[in-house]
């Protein structure tokens, strides 16, 4: 079983939540961490920084690993992804040009071809021509129709279903399910760190059990940051763990590539 490492980019700056939901919800979630003992009242500014995303950041810890890890970016607003997609081509630009990592669709459109549609153009204007591009929905959001959408519109691969099952194809595309996301596996407020390793070692478990040729780790890069203690620790750890135990790291594409010549 190889391991396939990805990151959704859901915010960019602070700035660019000025008229949404996120900073008092935000604010609210981190007061009540402070309350039960999950984060010191002394790492509460971080989660507050003008820059939010931690795209270089994490970046670099995963090359210090040999991993070549997948980024998902939204090319539409909305559910407090607030960024205007144009925000994003210097982090697109880095990750391609310089570091040779795949950039993926963060879908917000699950329901709309059209709007999948004009999302998939807007990144692929800042793409090389014949880039294959793959998806993830944000809050990982589909309906019966979104999968046939995606595999109409070309995609070469979608990562939106999360379950420890087996990938299957739909028309051309390949879905290859999230085996493990930070978000609803680790508590928003005070957790015990040996039961999220214990937790995460027995779904590594279950999937060589079920013999699934990936294990896909689905990481949000606004959590590598130390005011997400439980969430950048967590990642950190699960990475040298496999690292020491020799899995093997790949991308998307090369999952993509091995399922269609097996």
């Amino acid at each position: 079983m190889d391991i396939i490492v990805s990151h959704d980019v859901d915010h960019l700056y602070l700035s660019e939540h000025l008229t949404d939901t996120y900073i008092p919800g935000l604010l609210l979630r981190s007061i009540k961490g402070v309350v039960k003992g999950g984060i010191s009242p002394g790492k509460l500014p971080g989660r507050f920084s003008s820059k939010l995303n931690r795209v270089k950041e994490l970046r670099a810890f995963n090359k210090s690993f040999g991993i070549k890890e997948t980024y998902f970016f939204g090319m539409r607003k909305g559910l407090n992804l607030s960024y205007h997609y144009t925000a994003a081509k210097p982090y697109i630009e880095f990750l391609l040009k310089e570091e040779g990592v795949l950039v993926g669709l963060h879908g917000m459109g699950y329901n709309n071809k059209e709007l999948l549609k004009e999302e998939k153009e807007r990144l692929e204007s800042f793409l090389p021509a014949g880039y294959q591009l793959g998806i993830r929905n944000h809050y990982l959001r589909k309906d019966k129709n979104t999968l046939h959408f995606m595999s109409e519109l070309g995609f070469a691969f979608d990562s939106t279903e999360y379950h420890l099952e087996q990938p299957r194809k739909i028309g051309e595309m390949w879905e290859i399910p999230i085996s493990v996301m930070d978000a609803g596996f680790i508590g928003l407020y005070k957790n015990d760190f040996e039961v999220i390793k214990q937790k995460s070692l027995r779904m590594l478990q279950e999937a060589e059990e079920k013999n699934l040729p990936y294990f896909v780790i689905n990481f949000h890069d606004a959590y590598f940051n130390e005011a997400y203690p439980d969430y950048k620790n967590w990642y950190e750890w699960f990475i040298a763990y496999l690292h020491e135990k020799q899995y093997r790291f790949v991308n998307f594409l090369d999952a993509k590539n091995k399922l269609n010549n097996p």
